[in-house]
């Protein structure tokens, strides 16, 4: 019998066992846009529609109780086109990373799983600012939190984020960003009624890297988010609290950073770690 057979089992064991480790989700975490009513938010959770133009009546942003991304072919309750915009979501997750901290230690937890989840529909508004129709839009993660809703003026954004119809334009005002999903809105043939919409968020390190350096008491206290319209079509109205829906909410589970076995793992090692000390025991006989 081959001497070195005990040592070249154990190695592929262990290869196998390294191959099948995860981590351990210790908990899930959810934070949802607090209803604006017109407000923009509360504090520094908030969301902002933000028009390709400024008007009168609503400067460069709208927060009432819906927002929307749109593109300039989307169909208004008029039968006419709606205002190009996009929207901002502003979350303030700083009390709860610290609160992981303090559970969990800081750093030795990650975040997995995450997501954007909010209610649209499919029917055609009673206001004329928003536009109903299908399209496809991008999710974006941008590191600039130092905005607020606000109108503005005809020369002067305030804190409002820009309109930005492309990537480039978006990162020139944000200063960093990361593509987190390119989705898709279908509005069926005579579809009605309020529908949830949940999307997965890609794993950026660092949009992940933004939320585990999240403080309630520091400079960095948010996560932010741009949905832009990427189809001139697009009409898809997003609540954040009117028509007592459900408000957008990011979602997320923590894991822990030292990967643990997984069972089916677990059992293979042992049954391999049998079958060697065999082997051993009859080269000994």
């Amino acid at each position: 019998m081959n001497k070195h057979l005990p040592t070249i089992l154990l190695g592929l064991l262990a290869a196998t066992f390294i191959g099948n480790v995860s981590a351990a989700t210790l908990t899930h975490e959810s934070i949802s846009i607090v209803g604006s009513g017109g407000l923009g938010g509360a504090g520094s959770t908030a969301s902002d529609m933000i028009f390709s133009s400024y008007s009168a009546v609503d400067g460069w942003g709208w927060a009432g109780g819906a927002g929307g991304v749109q593109g300039n072919l989307s169909k208004t309750n008029t039968g006419g086109n709606a205002l190009a915009a996009n929207e901002a979501f502003s979350f303030n997750i700083g009390s709860i990373v610290e609160s992981l901290n303090t559970t969990y230690g800081a750093g030795n937890w990650n975040v997995a799983n995450a997501s954007l989840s909010f209610t649209s529909s499919y029917s055609v508004q009673n206001n004329s600012r928003f536009g109903i129709g299908s399209g496809t839009f991008d999710i974006y993660w941008m590191g600039n939190d130092d905005w607020a809703q606000s109108k503005g003026t005809p020369t002067d954004r305030q804190l409002n984020p820009v309109y930005a119809s492309n990537a480039t334009a978006l990162q020139s005002w944000a200063g960093s960003t990361a593509l987190l999903g390119s989705e898709t809105f279908a509005v069926p043939v005579g579809g009605s009624g309020y529908v949830s919409l949940s999307y997965s968020l890609a794993s950026d390190s660092s949009f992940f890297a933004d939320i585990l350096s999240a403080s309630a008491t520091g400079t960095n206290k948010e996560t932010s988010f741009y949905l832009m319209s990427t189809a001139d079509t697009l009409g898809m109205i997003i609540f954040t609290g009117g028509q007592g829906q459900a408000l957008p909410t990011l979602s997320f589970d923590v894991v822990s950073v030292t990967p643990v076995p997984e069972s089916e793992s677990i059992s293979l090692l042992l049954a391999g770690l049998g079958v060697i000390g065999a082997t051993v025991r009859r080269r000994r006989v």
